[in-house]
């Protein structure tokens, strides 16, 4: 997303979920950020839930609005909270935090 290579603060890793090494090196996570599909943000539920810090927040985005109840409730089923839904237009991001 254009985040500059010399930008501090944060680190920016691709790779297939959370299995790249620098990721699992620097877990857990105050704050996950993932802006996919609805499809891939369903299926990793557990393993983003299990790398992100007890209390931590997770901003999920890119998913149309008939498509954010399922996605809620993939990581409320798993126990996370859902502190905030936000649409705009056909798009919704939620705001998660882990207990």
């Amino acid at each position: 997303n254009d985040v500059p290579d010399q930008a501090t603060g944060m680190v920016c890793e691709a790779g297939d979920g959370f299995a790249s090494a620098l990721c699992m090196k620097k877990k857990p996570y105050d704050l996950v950020i993932a802006n996919i599909l609805a499809g891939p943000l369903i299926e990793m539920a557990g393993e983003l839930i299990s790398v992100c810090d007890d209390l931590g927040y997770i901003v999920l985005s890119g998913m149309l609005t008939n498509q954010a109840d399922d996605v809620a409730k993939a990581y409320t089923d798993l126990g996370v909270n859902l502190k905030k839904r936000q649409d705009i237009g056909k798009w919704s991001t939620l705001v998660l935090q882990k207990p």
